[in-house]
């Protein structure tokens, strides 16, 4: 027979669950004839209590072995893929590696090529840059050897002209037919007047005449 507290406890939860439903929300206080009411704690059997206490027991006895049975389901699985998969991981992970092994030898090509077209464009600019100053030189020296050149042929001119001993006699008969006076004055009109003897000859002055 069914004692009272066992109908109770197992009408509880319907009573609960009604009452929830219609129960006041969380945020409202407790009301103030409540407050200090203390509940009284339900009172069970020492038959009930022992049943409780076996049928807990039990409870956790049989989920603790649940628990151990898909764990050791779950570990032996693991270890059948990872033994059966094994030799593929390590067939993707050399295919990966080869992959990328041809991946590094494409760049490594790729910038050599970069880097070689790159020297020749450098090569070509200092070859460039060297030309450019070999022609500025040899301009340079162009132009030194031209005036050097100029300048020998008017010396080689105006050594015609230079006394030698050779023609010392005769320069010095072409002076003393040629006298020629150095010894001049001008004035500030620029009229140049030679000798050391000649007389200056004052300019004329505008005369104006005399009001009457």
């Amino acid at each position: 027979m069914i004692s009272h507290n066992a109908l109770l406890k197992r009408t509880w939860p319907v009573i609960v669950q009604y009452a929830e439903a219609h129960r006041k929300p969380r945020w409202v206080p407790v009301a103030k004839s409540k407050i200090y009411r203390i509940p009284k704690r339900p009172e069970i059997t020492e038959e009930e209590r022992i049943e409780l206490l076996r049928v807990n027991n039990n409870y956790k006895t049989q989920m603790r072995a649940i628990r151990r049975f898909y764990h050791e389901e779950m570990i032996k699985e693991k270890s059948t893929r990872e033994s059966s998969s094994s030799e593929m991981s390590q067939k993707l992970e050399a295919d990966d590696w080869q992959r990328c092994v041809e991946i590094n030898d494409k760049w490594n090509a790729q910038v050599a090529l970069e880097r070689e077209e790159r020297r020749k464009k450098e090569l070509a600019k200092m070859e460039e840059y060297a030309l450019a100053r070999m022609e500025a030189k040899d301009r340079e020296l162009k132009e030194r050897i031209e005036k050097a050149s100029q300048e020998i042929r008017k010396q080689k001119e105006l050594s015609k002209t230079f006394i030698t001993p050779e023609n010392l006699d005769a320069a010095i008969d072409h002076a003393l037919a040629n006298p020629v006076d150095y010894n001049f004055a001008i004035d500030l009109q620029g009229n140049q007047y030679l000798g050391r003897e000649s007389p200056a000859i004052p300019p004329k002055h505008k005369t104006t005449p005399k009001a009457v």
